[in-house]
């Protein structure tokens, strides 16, 4: 079976290249692509002569398009489309590993974003040290509109408080420039020059020394753990499940098993025009 992550070293660069290799499917995020990812962390964590990994997604379509929510079981047999309040807790914690990976890495993670980086592959980028983006590149989290909230919230520790709601309260999606400006995205660049970008920025992390590059990493992510950071990814997981399991969430699953998601984003869209909380 293919891997659903490539990891390549550039001794050159001292870099680990880690790719998210699902093209065909906007390089969304399934259980397996989230084991490799872990793995491949790990894996450029361990070696000393790597000093930077760079995450970018195969293809020039997405980064990731976010959790790949196909109902269907690892066999390839159909699920209950309608999944437990205790199947998604265990769901979305085991799905949110890679987050944390990246977040705990003491090496610096770029991501180098181009396409689609929706839903949790915007979790994913933002969990990053540096994000830069090509023009082409979208952002945001349209999955909200169904229901749930990030499973890992780290939208409030990128950007400010009224620039996250802008995001999560519409689920709109925005542009890499206003993404830039939202604090989502470090710099926006042409297309063909993604890449050298982001090894520029390598070669400036490799002109500090390393043991300082992994301190300042653990004193900045630490500063956001200490306002927060670490006990809301936790509420956010178990708020997701939750929110996943209300009635327009339970039909959201069974029209999506039943006539694609096309027709469920439109019962969300149509459902949700002029809705108000229950009293």
């Amino acid at each position: 079976m293919a891997s659903t992550v490539d990891y390549t070293v550039d001794s050159d660069r001292a870099t680990a290249l880690v790719t998210l290799d699902r093209p065909d499917s906007l390089n969304t995020l399934n259980d397996r692509l989230i084991e490799e990812l872990c793995d491949a962390i790990a894996r450029a964590e361990a070696d000393d002569e790597v000093r930077a990994i760079v995450l970018h997604g195969a293809g020039d379509e997405a980064f990731s398009a976010g959790y790949d929510i196909t109902p269907a079981g690892e066999d390839g047999e159909e699920e209950d489309p309608v999944p437990s309040v205790d199947d998604l807790l265990d769901e979305f914690d085991a799905a949110t590993d890679h987050v944390h990976a990246v977040w705990e890495c003491d090496t610096p993670v770029i991501a180098a974003v181009d396409g689609y980086c929706l839903a949790g592959g915007s979790d994913l980028s933002m969990a990053c040290d540096l994000v830069i983006a090509s023009e082409e590149s979208e952002f945001g989290y349209p999955g909200l509109r169904m229901a749930g909230v990030p499973p890992t919230l780290i939208y409030p520790f990128v950007m400010n408080l009224h620039e996250a709601k802008e995001l999560l309260l519409t689920g709109k999606v925005v542009d890499a420039q206003r993404a830039a400006e939202l604090g989502m995205v470090n710099r926006v660049v042409p297309r063909d020059r993604l890449m050298e970008t982001v090894f520029a920025e390598v070669e400036e992390i490799r002109k500090m020394p390393g043991n300082n590059v992994r301190i300042l990493k653990q004193v900045l992510n630490g500063t956001a753990e200490m306002q927060g950071a670490k006990p809301m990814f936790k509420f956010s997981e178990l708020f997701d499940a939750l929110g996943h399991h209300t009635e327009y969430g339970k039909e959201y699953y069974r029209i999506a098993a039943t006539e694609g998601f096309d027709a469920a984003l439109e019962y969300m869209n149509e459902r949700n025009k002029g809705t108000r909380p229950p009293e």
